[in-house]
């Protein structure tokens, strides 16, 4: 059976930022089978059984959350560190304007260019030579370059930022996400992993490993398909489940 999806063959050629992102859509799109196509149950009604209709939906399902985890990080806001760069760019772009525009005689600077040579300067003290008029080309070609540079800047900083600290969130926490929400519409349940620890006579208990179908269809997506290693995808569901739990344990918190 190969569950190759007719519809996306057109669509698939589109290219993400991140190459990571282009091969796993293009092994959901055209892998023969996968471990993740196990998951196809999930779609069928009343415990059925799952077809190649079924495997093509969940696929389909699998690349589409990519292609949004792809978007959601291409136009989410930059890095603190990026804007900062950004705006120190600017700055510098401010002092190199100031500093061509002082190439030009003093009678010939700001405003007064648009002007050309004064009629007064019998003597030439104030008159323009080659070198003058390329610099104030060159910050006439700039300017556009800095205002550019200052709306990208505006409407960088206008945008939510992702966490606290001003930090991008990493791309397997955004797929996780992504996979948790699609699993609680096809599911109507969180994602809990189960815990499996070991209690050593006095000691505290130490967790072996973490299990469920969750993690399961995580691992078989993010592991096998993706290149993730099976602790990062545990721990990240892990912290995204505690985090949906905070999340739905202060929404139900009766307010004072």
């Amino acid at each position: 059976m190969n569950p190759t999806l007719d519809g996306e063959k057109k669509t698939s050629l589109q290219i993400w930022p991140n190459v990571q992102d282009n091969i796993v859509i293009a092994t959901l799109n055209s892998a023969p089978s996968l471990s993740v196509d196990g998951f196809a149950r999930l779609l069928c009604k009343n415990g059925g059984r799952a077809n190649k209709t079924h495997v093509s939906a969940l696929r389909n399902a699998l690349i589409q959350l990519y292609r949004g985890a792809a978007q959601k990080r291409l136009t989410a806001r930059a890095a603190a560190r990026q804007i900062r760069s950004a705006q120190q760019a600017l700055s510098s772009f401010v002092k190199a304007l100031e500093h061509l525009n002082n190439v030009g005689p003093p009678r010939q600077r700001g405003l007064q260019s648009a002007f050309g040579s004064p009629v007064d300067d019998f003597k030439g003290t104030d008159e323009s030579n080659e070198f003058h008029l390329l610099c104030r080309q060159l910050r006439l070609d700039a300017i556009p370059l800095m205002l550019r540079l200052s709306r990208a800047i505006d409407a960088e900083t206008a945008k939510p930022k992702a966490t606290k600290s001003g930090e991008r969130k990493k791309r397997l926490r955004i797929l996780v996400e992504a996979l948790v929400d699609w699993w609680t519409v096809v599911t109507g349940k969180l994602p809990a992993p189960c815990v499996y620890a070991k209690r050593l006579e006095g000691y505290p208990a130490m967790v072996i490993d973490r299990q469920g179908e969750f993690i399961a269809l995580a691992r078989a997506l993010f592991c096998e398909i993706d290149q993730f290693k099976v602790s990062e995808v545990t721990s990240t569901v892990t912290n995204v489940h505690e985090d949906y739990l905070k999340r739905a344990k202060t929404a139900t918190k009766p307010a004072h």
